[in-house]
């Protein structure tokens, strides 16, 4: 097994490590996983601009970035309610959401002089 195969290897193993703390919500962790996938990346890198990769190498990097993409939308998701919480914290009301009155007699009519 080459080097270039270990180290991609051994990113699909911390992907997939990081999508399950993305899916359980542990962004500590996923934050920690990145820093070591970083590391991981940047030698892939080194090696394959020195070097073709294999097929089978090219695919594992593909597998890698479909586990990245599932990340990325939980990370969105988690910053989007977020974002909405504290919104929702600073106005006192849910941010998008009719009031109750709104509801109960429907949003208000233009008025007309």
């Amino acid at each position: 097994m080459s080097n270039v195969t270990e180290l991609i290897h051994d990113l699909t193993t911390a992907t997939g490590q990081m999508k399950q703390a993305a899916l359980t919500d542990d962004w500590a962790l996923a934050e920690k996983i990145q820093k070591r996938r970083a590391q991981l990346i940047e030698r892939i890198v080194e090696y394959a601009n020195a070097a073709t990769l294999t097929e089978q190498e090219a695919n594992e990097l593909n597998v890698v970035r479909e586990q990245e993409a599932t990340i990325i939308a939980r990370a969105g998701a988690r910053h989007r309610a977020l974002g909405q919480a504290l919104a929702e914290t600073q106005t006192g009301r849910c941010v998008g959401k009719q009031s109750r009155m709104q509801k109960a007699y429907g949003a208000p009519g233009i008025k007309r002089p």
